[in-house]
């Protein structure tokens, strides 16, 4: 049956079920793109009985041709008449059909303008259009080129000269300094390689190709070891982090510069700021006592001092290392500051004079240790092997070697002339804190403590430890000091004790003797004896000053030294019987008479 019959009999059954009748839509309607409507979509193509007819409600319609998209995006030819009879419609609606998709204004727009700017754009049957010198896409490109192949075409006539005078835009465009075309870029890109071809390398090929393997294998083996090497570091630095510094390793040390404050450098007869005083004695110090006062405090440091040394056998002048990062020499007897020697970037951590005072050695943060000249604040040397140094001694019998305790678990030998580590001693499994060299029967051994609770006892130049010091009840000890007349040395214990070892042949500990009393745990506070080994002096946590009796291992004087901070060294002049120099966190150095 003819659809235009089934509209009529739907219209008859619709006025004899007293249905209102259904009006022939507009067909522009129908062929544009569907709007969203509250109301029912009504069409012409609905297929329907009188059974199903009576039971469907009068405003309800069925949706039987479900139209496709490209059907509903298609564009008229023309308006269609709706007053125009049925075969009129139906020869238009033909014309229409025949029609292909095209874009709207708005895509045409948009795909022109990337068609422009990018040189590709969607065609309307679906595939890109790629703008090339021949007209054609890479697709059709590569269709031209095979039917040029196989077709045999006449020869075209010569092409005539061109003008000799071109375009402005010829030449940038098509010369030989125009960019190259679609199809070179793309005849390049899908060219084969001499390998792709099966034709064999020349053995310069084959040559620079093992080469560039065997660097790559070389790299990748350096790559490795120095990743593990900074894993390494890193595990074993993770326990310090609060004591490194924030900053990374600096590949080189700042420049050094100093600044002498006194009056003149030289007295009247010639002689250098750094010679002892005229008249004093270097006999053997007389009987020392106990200090009774605060006499003076040297004030110069921005930040606090952790470490302070006397002048070798004289004491008349003081060495200090500020966590500033400088180091300051203060005149004992005038009271006064000498020389500021600046050449870190981060705090000092110990400095050392050697035995005769022209020189010391300063250990930073930084991760640099520098020998300076006393008397002119010059840099000597610089030493290095990218650990933080944290205790610094020379050898008692040469000068020229020191020995420095650091971070990565090892001791290491400087020598002063090369700057070259002649020695290493690796048998702790922390960092090393404190070493003191001790004569043995006419030996010299060097006794190191770590943070593992362990002391190791080593022959000077033997990378393997003699004896090995360790107990249940040890705890670390960040500071050892040497009985200067009784062969022993103290540890300050991080148990708020100081524990007494024995030094000589046996080298054990003195489970009887110990000084308790003080709070020192988590400080490295260094100890120092009197010149005559009758008392001992520490500070603690809290700031404060303890004088003990040696003998009887009891407290003889208390004093409230440093307001802020613990008492971090301690010092006791060689020469004064009864002066005791202490410093701290709080930047100030107190001289106690």
């Amino acid at each position: 049956m003819d659809l235009l019959d089934d509209a009529s009999s739907v219209e008859e059954d619709a006025e004899t079920n007293d249905r209102p009748s259904l009006q022939r839509p507009d067909r522009r309607y129908l062929n544009a793109a569907p709007s969203v409507q509250s109301t029912a979509l009504t069409v012409p193509h609905l297929r329907t009985d009188s059974t199903t007819t009576n039971k469907r409600k009068k405003s309800e319609l069925i949706l039987y041709d479900n139209p496709q998209k490209s059907v509903l995006y298609q564009p008229l030819q023309g308006p269609i008449d709706p007053t125009a009879s049925h075969k009129q419609q139906q020869q238009q609606q033909q014309a229409n059909d025949k029609t292909t998709v095209a874009f709207d204004n708005t895509a045409f727009q948009q795909q022109r303008t990337t068609f422009a700017r990018t040189g590709q754009a969607l065609a309307p049957e679906g595939h890109v259009m790629v703008r090339t010198t021949l007209g054609y896409d890479a697709h059709r490109l590569e269709q031209w080129v095979q039917q040029e192949q196989t077709t045999k075409r006449p020869k075209i006539a010569a092409k005539q000269d061109d003008v000799l005078v071109q375009g402005s835009d010829d030449e940038a465009e098509y010369g030989v300094w125009g960019p190259p075309g679609v199809e070179e870029e793309w005849m390049t890109e899908h060219q084969l390689s001499d390998m792709a071809k099966g034709e064999p390398l020349a053995p310069q090929q084959l040559a620079e190709r093992a080469y560039i393997q065997e660097r790559n294998r070389q790299r990748g083996l350096e790559e490795e070891a120095q990743d593990n090497t900074n894993a390494f570091e890193r595990l074993v630095e993770r326990k310090m982090a609060h004591l490194l510094p924030p900053q990374k390793f600096q590949e080189t040390p700042i420049d050094p510069c100093t600044t002498f404050h006194a009056a003149q450098e030289y007295d009247y007869k010639g002689r250098s700021w750094i010679a002892p005083p005229a008249g004093q004695s270097t006999s053997d110090a007389p009987r020392c006592f106990v200090p009774k006062k605060c006499s003076h405090r040297f004030m110069g440091h921005s930040k606090g001092v952790h470490r302070i040394r006397l002048f070798p056998k004289t004491g008349h002048l003081l060495l200090s290392a500020g966590l500033d990062g400088k180091c300051m020499v203060w005149s004992v007897t005038e009271k006064i500051l000498m020389r500021t020697y600046e050449g870190h970037s981060a705090g000092v951590r110990d400095v050392q004079f050697n035995h005769n005072g022209n020189k010391f050695v300063s250990a930073s943060f930084d991760r640099y240790l520098r020998l300076w000249d006393t008397e002119s604040g010059q840099v000597l040397n610089t030493f290095t092997n990218k650990k933080v140094p944290y205790v610094v001694q020379f050898y008692p019998h040469d000068d020229n070697f020191f020995v420095v305790g650091c971070s990565d678990n090892k001791i290491v030998t400087y020598d002063v002339t090369t700057g070259q580590i002649t020695q290493e001693y690796n048998h702790h499994l922390a960092p090393v804190n404190a070493i003191v060299f001790v004569e043995d029967q006419g030996t010299t051994k060097m006794v190191t403590s770590s943070d593992d609770k362990k002391i190791l006892v080593w022959e000077w130049d033997i990378g393997v430890p003699v004896k090995y010091i360790s107990d249940p009840t040890m705890h670390s000890m960040p500071c050892l000091v040497l009985h200067p007349t009784e062969p022993f040395f103290v540890g300050q214990s991080l148990d708020n004790t100081i524990t007494v070892f024995q030094a000589g042949n046996r080298f054990s500990l003195q489970k009887k003797r110990k000084f308790s009393g003080h709070v020192v745990s988590g400080y490295a506070c260094e100890m120092a004896f009197s010149t005559d080994g009758q008392f001992l002096v520490s500070g603690d946590g809290t700031g404060s000053l303890f004088i003990w009796d040696w003998k009887k291992h009891r407290i003889l004087q208390r004093y409230k030294a440093h307001s802020r901070g613990p008492a971090i060294c301690c010092a006791w002049h060689p020469r004064e019987p009864s002066t005791v120099f202490t410093c701290g966190w709080d930047g100030v150095i107190k001289m106690w008479t």
